[in-house]
């Protein structure tokens, strides 16, 4: 949806780990592929783990500078735009 090509870097913002996009859903790290919310969940450092132990994944990988949550949101809200 946000238009990352395959093979581009994100950054996992707690932590600075550098992931690649591996597919539309998933990232590839350390030789495994993964989808956001469980990579938060397996990586997120314990201080900052939730007790449901649920991830919006979105929201803690940034691409080029900006959440992907962000990016998203603008995304959507260029779309509605164009549909009014």
């Amino acid at each position: 949806m946000l238009n990352i090509a395959i093979g581009e870097e994100l950054t996992f913002i707690p932590t600075g780990l550098k992931v690649t996009v591996a597919a539309d859903n998933a990232i590839e790290y350390d030789g495994r592929i993964y989808k956001l919310s469980p990579f938060v969940g397996t990586f997120l450092p314990e201080n900052q783990q939730n007790e449901s132990g649920a991830y919006q994944g979105a929201k803690y990988f940034s691409y080029k500078g900006k959440v992907l949550a962000d990016l998203r949101e603008e995304m959507e809200s260029k779309i509605g735009a164009k549909g009014e």
